[in-house]
């Protein structure tokens, strides 16, 4: 009986660790919409929602920076957080390789030259989208390429963990000398434009922008979290999991292509946001241990707390802001040194 209330002891604090981050990010959300180049106090910003709801704009000002730009940028950036830990999280797990992350399969780098592409091409390279459009579908099309490649290979053999990371870092390498180049012969503006996008930005989200990616992210994010036990099997190694039934090459196609997909949903109206989905699942993990069970749902909300926080952070500094990819780089690479420590002296994956 002491077992089993130990047990459930342990369970409990895992739920409260992530029950706690949901909380935060509520809190966070709201904080969140006062802060910024154009001083607002909290409760004009409550004050402004109130009255954008009950339709009793008194001003029409500080109603469009807090309703049309704080709010759904501050919401985006929960999203691409989630999204980018956990699909993290799922990588490392199944991968059995600390340094996995969505962007090791080569997504953002796709990401980027379709991007830059269409930057460069304008409305010609896509006729019935416009400018914005052009270069988000363009994005999403170039991301997917490096998971058709490994779904390719994966037709006449089988891919291992080690396979996916190397046709990923492969295609990293390849769409990131043609960007280059196509920096290289770009003018100061569009060169200007390319870079921004490289970096990740949030500061172009809109209301409009939001609901392809939150679908894709949610049907996405359900299908792993319903995997959670199959990919939690991957964690011992192929043979192990052949054992327990399960195949490790057909698990790791289908849960590649999740993640690979719900990524370049995101990361097609983002850009490059590093070190989320790297730094979060281990941050997660130090609390909640490596049963996918709690680690899926603990890993998601806290990239979203700390991509909220991050963009919080990128707001107010510079003269203009920053963009939020610095900053979520800034704070992750000491994080992710400190974690490196941590994960030694615990020898969490030897």
């Amino acid at each position: 009986m002491a077992g089993k209330e130990d047990y459930k002891s342990v369970v409990r604090k895992k739920w409260l660790f992530i029950v706690l981050c949901a909380v935060l990010i509520m809190v966070a959300l709201v904080l969140s919409l006062s802060i910024g180049m154009y001083d607002i106090s909290f409760f004009d910003c409550y004050r402004v929602l109130i009255e954008h709801i009950t339709g009793n704009i008194t001003d029409p000002y500080e109603d469009d920076i807090i309703w049309y730009t704080r709010l759904p940028i501050s919401v985006f950036a929960v999203i691409v957080g989630a999204v980018l830990s956990l699909g993290g999280s799922v990588m490392q797990t199944m991968l059995r390789n600390p340094l996995a992350d969505p962007y090791t399969m080569g997504v953002s780098s796709g990401a980027l030259l379709g991007a830059s592409l269409a930057i460069i091409l304008g409305e010609s390279v896509l006729p019935f989208f416009n400018d914005q459009w052009a270069k988000i579908v363009m994005a999403f099309m170039f991301s997917l390429i490096p998971v058709s490649v490994i779904l390719l290979f994966s037709i006449k053999r089988k891919v291992t963990p080690t396979k996916v990371i190397l046709i990923g870092i492969a295609m990293m390498y390849i769409f990131s000398a043609i960007v280059q180049l196509i920096m290289i012969t770009s003018s100061e503006e569009t060169l200007a434009e390319i870079y921004s996008w490289r970096v990740g930005t949030l500061a172009l989200t809109t209301w409009e922008t939001i609901p392809i990616p939150l679908a894709i992210s949610i049907v996405c994010g359900i299908l792993l979290m319903s995997h959670h036990r199959r990919i939690n099997v991957m964690m011992a190694g192929t043979k192990s999991a052949h054992s327990m039934g399960v195949d490790p090459n057909r698990t790791l196609i289908i849960e590649t292509a999740l993640v690979s997909l719900m990524t370049a949903a995101v990361v097609s109206f983002t850009g490059t946001i590093g070190f989320v989905g790297l730094v979060g699942p281990h941050i997660a993990r130090l609390f909640v241990g490596s049963e996918t069970k709690h680690l899926i749902p603990a890993s998601a909300v806290f990239g979203g707390l700390f991509l909220l926080l991050a963009n919080c952070i990128a707001r107010v500094s510079g003269e203009y802001g920053l963009p939020v990819g610095v900053i979520s780089a800034i704070i992750g690479c000491p994080l992710f040194i400190f974690i490196l420590i941590k994960m030694r002296r615990k020898s969490a994956w030897s």
